[in-house]
């Protein structure tokens, strides 16, 4: 599968993945809500009519003043029985209070002169004084009735200082007496009912008044009943649009989240999507790079070695190997695209052959850049050409060959003396290659897999972080919305 195809498939996925939130629809609201004000309008209408009614039955204002006089009146009537009743009420506590003072003055009184005593004043002391005095004095009398009316004058005497001690408690007492007969006449004069009677004519007159306008009040009543029930259906019908009004702000609040939930869902799709193909590109690569690694390390300078030993020595036969080098053209192509070729100076007595054309290149050279090259190759093997002559009697090797000794930093014969010597370094190096293959391949098999793995944990984390970053995100705008809410 190509990579637009893969690219156009992940892209299908993706609109595949996208919910569709459906917004809440306006107008079924505003069809709920027209019903709604319809019915609305007509209550108005309707209490309106009532309205009119009710200024319609109206009391004539000089009914009105007299109700309220009337009102008015049994007010101050209630008003004056309140201060009637608690002024009777301060009158007894009054005259309660006076008798408690008159009862322990007398008890005084008694303790100074005893309950025996006959004489309550300082006259009747006075004038028994004197009629004893006469009795003595008229000679009538024997020794022991003189005697004895002695002992009462001088009892008398005692007696009637007792009483002149007591005065201002008998003053006092009279005194609180009096006051009681003021507060009895005050009282008798505080008549309840008289207020009592005021009040019922005053009520009587209110009831009768309010009789003849009864009717007015029950028609209005009737009306006000009315009102109240159209109001109350008012009421309903308004709590109705609240409520719908209310259910649409919330569906609408639950768009919005859904919405931003598949806003956040679809950043979060394509950043992991971006991710992902970034991820899938650079592991392709890597898995490329793993499939050359496990090609055989060395595999193209040893087959250099050897076309080039075949060229220069004759008895040597190549060792069979069971290579696939027609299905590793790229990576050939690409390794020598990479290779730095040497320039290295020909000797003085060391002439190049000139070549008409790139078909009288030798056979057995190091591996092409190119499978057209590879192919002229191939036919040149065929002609079995010899790697070296010569030309005027000198010494010569083809181009190509002296470019891959150089590139294999081997010695360049420049007669047919040094031959052995460049096979000699051409074997050496062929077997430290052999030797030093397999440990090299694994090892770079061994890197390749090691950045294979460090690319799939680096790619990991990036997915964690963009999955964090996003519910931060997430968490941020909730916060942003209860705040904005509280305010």
């Amino acid at each position: 599968m190509s990579t637009n195809e893969n690219s156009q498939k992940d892209n299908n996925k993706t609109n595949s993945n996208h919910r569709f939130v459906k917004r809440p629809d306006v107008s079924v609201r505003d069809k709920k809500l027209d019903t709604l004000n319809v019915q609305l309008k007509k209550i108005d209408n309707e209490i309106a009519l009532l309205r009119k009614q009710i200024d319609h039955y109206q009391i004539s204002d000089s009914v009105q003043q007299e109700r309220k006089k009337l009102l008015d009146h049994n007010k101050e009537i209630i008003k004056n029985q309140a201060d009637l009743k608690n002024r009777r009420n301060q009158i007894f506590e009054s005259i309660k209070i006076l008798d408690s003072n008159i009862k322990r003055r007398n008890n005084e009184i008694n303790e100074k002169l005893g309950k025996k005593h006959k004489f309550n004043t300082t006259a009747e002391a006075k004038q028994r004084i004197a009629e004893i005095d006469d009795l003595i004095g008229s000679g009538d009398l024997s020794i022991v009735e003189e005697k004895l009316l002695v002992k009462e004058a001088q009892s008398l005497n005692k007696l009637m200082k007792d009483l002149i001690a007591i005065d201002p408690i008998k003053k006092a007492i009279d005194d609180d007496k009096a006051k009681i007969v003021n507060l009895k006449e005050e009282l008798n004069s505080l008549n309840p009912k008289t207020l009592s009677s005021d009040f019922e004519k005053n009520q009587e007159k209110l009831n009768d008044l309010n009789a003849k306008n009864q009717g007015v009040y029950d028609k209005k009543q009737s009306i006000f009943l009315k009102r109240t029930a159209l109001y109350q259906k008012r009421d309903e019908i308004y709590s109705q649009i609240r409520q719908i009004r209310t259910d649409f702000d919330n569906e609408f609040k639950a768009f919005k989240n859904k919405l931003e939930k598949e806003r956040l869902r679809r950043e979060e799709d394509e950043k992991l999507s971006k991710l992902m193909e970034e991820k899938d590109s650079s592991l392709g690569k890597l898995q490329e790079k793993l499939t050359h690694a496990k090609i055989p390390a060395f595999t193209f300078e040893i087959e250099s070695i050897e076309n080039t030993l075949v060229a220069l020595d004759p008895t040597y036969v190549k060792p069979k190997k069971n290579t696939a080098l027609d299905e590793l053209t790229s990576s050939n192509e690409k390794i020598n695209s990479n290779t730095q070729i040497r320039k290295v100076e020909a000797a003085a007595d060391l002439v190049l052959v000139p070549t008409k054309n790139e078909e009288d290149i030798f056979s057995n050279t190091a591996p092409s850049k190119s499978k057209k090259f590879k192919k002229k190759n191939q036919n040149k093997q065929a002609q079995n050409g010899d790697a070296f002559a010569k030309i005027d009697g000198k010494f010569t090797l083809e181009p190509t060959l002296i470019a891959t000794l150089a590139q294999l930093d081997v010695k360049v014969p420049i007669s047919k003396d040094d031959v052995a010597v460049s096979i000699e370094q051409l074997k050496s190096k062929h077997e430290d290659l052999i030797n030093k293959q397999d440990e090299q391949t694994e090892k770079n098999i061994a890197n390749v897999e090691k950045e294979i793995s460090q690319l799939q944990i680096s790619f990991q984390k990036k997915e964690e972080q963009i999955k964090k970053e996003l519910e931060e995100k997430r968490q941020q705008e909730a916060a942003e919305k209860e705040a904005s809410v509280e305010a």
